[in-house]
């Protein structure tokens, strides 16, 4: 295709298999410090979409501001990771049976849906689509209460504090998740609103093998999940991103969206290849966030770059790593990253 296509066009191409200039190529993570307050957010947004020439924008909030609706408290001057310290609940523990609807205009999500619009002005008719966690991974962000420092211990604690919960309480998650569902179709409509092309809907972690069987997510995850992706119903990018290693790949075949984003290189899932075979969405991905893009140099990410494209192909794919890149991440890999997709 001779024809220079617009970032737009690009990825509406990709995302029908239609066909395209070139694959579009995008890649996200956390902006830290920028994403403690919405002006520092907006600016540092723009700058990393601008600066690596993405084909669109993940917009990637804080990752606690989903429990910061309910009054979690987080010291943003001390981070682990991409997670500020948890401080306290605004009154002490939760009764997750007792748990109360937020809205879009609560503080944290006032000041994020601020910061889409701004986010949308900058970016040229650009596509965007906004984060949305899934609610049992904002459960397991308020039934997660540790003082770890350790990044992957919290992400543990996570985990496994919403099965305790699930298993132990059922009728308390079941409320929970109701309530959180409801809040979250709410944010999602308000994202739509705000100027976002659809959501970008993470199950973080969860709905994967030695955390929530597929029964166990059946019945207290993908009931949740479909509530609050039915309010973003009709928008034109939606994707649904499952986070984490042997994910149980088949409980998402029939979720309502337009792409499936997964670490197709993470232990038992599968990759581009094997995932085409099963699955006719169109696949965002292919380039493993913890391999060459993060512990290797240029060289070694053209050549993963390239060998994603090579198993994606031209038709419904869009380049990029299988989850958030690790702020760690070298500008000059991002470079290569985003160079990959030119050619020889």
């Amino acid at each position: 295709m001779s024809e220079k296509l617009s970032k737009r066009e690009r990825v509406e191409s990709a995302l029908a298999g239609e066909a395209v200039d070139r694959v579009p190529v995008s890649a996200w993570g956390h902006l830290i410090p920028a994403e403690k307050a919405a002006e520092s957010f907006v600016e540092a947004s723009l700058a990393f979409f601008r600066r690596y020439d993405w084909d669109w924008l993940k917009v990637n909030p804080r990752a606690t501001y989903f429990a910061e609706a309910w009054g979690s408290v987080y010291d943003f001057e001390d981070y682990s990771g991409v997670f500020p310290r948890f401080v306290r609940d605004a009154a002490g523990a939760l009764d997750f049976g007792e748990l109360k609807p937020v809205g879009p205009s609560a503080k944290p999500w006032a000041e994020q849906l601020e910061a889409l619009r701004g986010i949308k002005r900058g970016m040229g008719g650009a596509p965007l689509v906004q984060t949305i966690f899934s609610p049992a991974s904002v459960l397991a962000f308020l039934a997660g209460r540790t003082a770890d420092r350790d990044q992957a211990a919290i992400s543990r604690d996570q985990e496994a504090s919403l099965a305790r919960l699930v298993r132990g309480s059922p009728d308390k998650a079941h409320h929970a998740l109701s309530v959180i569902a409801e809040s979250l179709a709410g944010l999602a409509a308000a994202s739509l609103e705000a100027g976002a092309d659809g959501i970008y809907f993470a199950i973080t972690r969860l709905a994967r093998k030695g955390v929530l069987s597929p029964e166990e997510y059946g019945i207290f995850g993908k009931p949740y999940d479909l509530k609050v992706l039915e309010a973003a119903r009709g928008a034109t990018f939606n994707i649904l991103h499952s986070c984490g290693p042997e994910i149980h790949w088949g409980l998402i075949q029939d979720y309502p969206v337009r792409a499936l984003s997964w670490a197709a290189a993470g232990r038992g899932n599968p990759g581009l290849g094997e995932a085409r075979e099963s699955s006719s969405f169109a696949f965002i991905g292919g380039l493993d966030e913890e391999g060459a893009l993060r512990h290797g140099g240029p060289p070694q990410v053209r050549e993963a770059a390239r060998a994603a494209l090579r198993l994606g192909g031209t038709g419904k794919f869009l380049l990029a790593p299988g989850c958030s890149v690790d702020p760690s991440v070298s500008e000059a890999n991002l470079r290569a990253l985003r160079e990959a997709v030119e050619g020889d």
